[in-house]
């Protein structure tokens, strides 16, 4: 088993190139090769940008990077082509408009031991209802019932015709809540009682995570024996870990160093689809970003064709409205902010107050200059100063500040001490849920404080529609509502692209990668 790391590596980019890039590397992968020519063939290493921030699935940044190593299993899943199938559940059924019925399979088990039953589905759904926020918000309004053993039933006092999405979620994978206890338990290994086929071993929050094999798991034993997750921040640092072998599975490569990763005879590099949106989050409860003027002048300013070219190596979707870049809703793309318009932007600004001196370079309203912060975290950096740039043509004095790590964004955040931060969050899914979370007065993703009465009686309106149909023309009703009042304003997809090792077989690529990426026919040759 690997050892417990008890401190941060430091992994600069001039420290790897000073130790010839492996040597640099080998530590964060302690003691899986230690240089010599004697890969493991039962154990598979993936280096990411971050690991799961604790062990309990209502902890955030969490649960989805645990069902991604194998150690958590929601009772239903999203297969690569987006089709709901099941997971640890035998079957689900329709049982009327507002009521489904989930039936378990009989011989699964907790990692501990313990059968799951439907009074154990239950109890873990009821403990992430009550510890999470977005779980709530997942859960609201759906009561939670057993029939039996092996039956759980969901019903509601409204149309619930997209459960089975809901319930592919991250936030809502099945855990031992007894093992758990009352509150979030996020470092106590041995609580960590999930039904995956791999167990938690060894956990260092922040740094690594070592998962063995679940000798009770209930399905197919897998073929690898040891995961081990590390947190590498430093992108360049995450390419050489690629290129010199000693990571099997590299997430978030970025777009300059594809064409390096490409060229190797070490790794097969995957783009990964994604329906991403990453945007700009504006603090519209302070000046300027109060007024929707303000607001709609930045969104028309943005040239999102340099972006995707140059942050993205054109790997990436311009997104002139929020679900642009989704292609269930193809109208999207004709929305919002469909070109860079810079006049129209100026005259925003005038009307606004915002108005620029003869000769000037940044504009101002009673002598107050247009001046604010932008916040980039992970490989955003990029993108951040393309932004800054393109913000300064129009007349806005844009300071960049950020960090590989997501801890600067999230303190910040916390704080309330941020101007406009960018960020990036599927829009797949059922759309009541993806799109509450951000624009509902409650939703756990409205870092902007947004409440607009107009998009609560939109949202509302979900309540009343069953049909597939019915409910993504209302989506893009609600599109249309965030493109006119633009809390926050959407910029492109990501691009996600993987490096994994020419040794790894049985890779699948997923765009919800962060979820799915380890099964029991993943391996790695020797």
């Amino acid at each position: 088993m690997p050892p417990l790391i008890t401190s941060r590596p430091a992994l600069g980019r001039r420290d790897l190139m000073r130790t010839v890039g492996t040597a640099a590397i080998a530590s964060q992968f302690l003691p899986s090769m230690a240089l010599a020519q004697s890969a493991i063939s039962d154990e598979l290493r993936i280096a990411n940008e971050e690991t799961p921030y604790g062990l309990d699935p209502v902890h955030e940044y969490s649960a989805g990077y645990l069902r991604s190593i194998g150690v958590a299993e929601g009772l239903l899943r999203l297969t690569p082509q987006g089709d709901v199938d099941v997971d640890i559940a035998a079957w689900f059924a329709n049982a009327g408009p507002n009521a489904w019925r989930v039936g378990l399979r009989p011989d699964v088990r907790f990692q501990g031991g313990k059968p799951v039953t439907a009074k154990e589905v239950v109890a873990s759904l009821e403990r992430t209802r009550a510890l999470s926020t977005y779980g709530a918000n997942l859960l609201k309004g759906i009561s939670i019932d057993a029939e039996g053993d092996l039956v759980v039933r969901f019903s509601a006092n409204r149309a619930i015709p997209a459960l089975p999405q809901i319930l592919t979620d991250e936030w809502l994978m099945i855990h031992n809540a007894e093992s758990f206890g009352a509150k979030d338990n996020s470092f106590d290994v041995g609580a960590a009682d999930y039904t995956g086929a791999f167990k938690v071993a060894t956990f260092n929050p922040r740094v690594q995570v070592v998962a063995e094999r679940n000798p009770k798991y209930w399905g197919e034993t897998p073929r690898i024996a040891r995961i081990v997750l590390n947190e590498v921040s430093d992108p360049d640092a995450r390419s050489l870990a690629a290129l010199s072998g000693e990571a099997h599975i590299v997430r978030s490569i970025t777009a300059e160093s594809s064409a390096r990763i490409q060229r190797s005879r070490t790794s097969r590099l995957y783009t990964i689809p994604s329906t991403d949106c990453a945007a700009a989050y504006l603090n519209i409860a302070k000046e300027p970003f109060s007024d929707v003027r303000v607001r709609q002048a930045l969104a028309w300013s943005l040239d999102r064709d340099e972006i995707v070219n140059v942050s993205y190596n054109g790997l990436a979707r311009t997104a002139p409205s929020w679900l642009g870049t989704n292609v269930a809703y193809p109208e999207a793309r004709r929305v919002g902010y469909t070109r860079l318009d810079l006049t129209r932007a100026a005259r925003l600004l005038d009307e606004a107050g915002w108005t620029l001196a003869s000769g000037g370079k940044v504009r101002a309203r009673n002598g107050k200059p247009l001046k604010f912060s932008l916040i980039w975290w992970g490989g955003g950096k990029p993108t951040a100063e393309l932004m800054q740039a393109q913000w300064a043509k129009m007349g806005a004095q844009v300071e960049v500040l950020g960090s590989p790590d997501y801890g600067l964004l999230d303190s910040l955040r916390s704080a309330g001490n941020w101007d406009v931060f960018v960020e990036g969050w599927g829009t797949d899914g059922d759309p009541e849920s993806v799109l509450s979370r951000h624009v509902a007065a409650d939703g756990d993703l409205n870092y902007m404080k947004y409440n607009d009465a107009v998009m609560t009686d939109l949202l509302k309106g979900f309540e009343t529609l069953t049909d597939a149909e019915d409910r993504r023309v209302q989506a893009l009703h609600i599109n249309q509502r965030h493109a006119d009042t633009v809390p926050f304003i959407p910029i492109s997809s990501r691009a996600r692209l993987n490096a994994v090792s020419t040794k790894v077989h049985g890779y699948v690529p997923h765009f919800q990668w962060w979820q799915y990426e380890v099964h029991s026919d993943l391996w790695v040759s020797s």
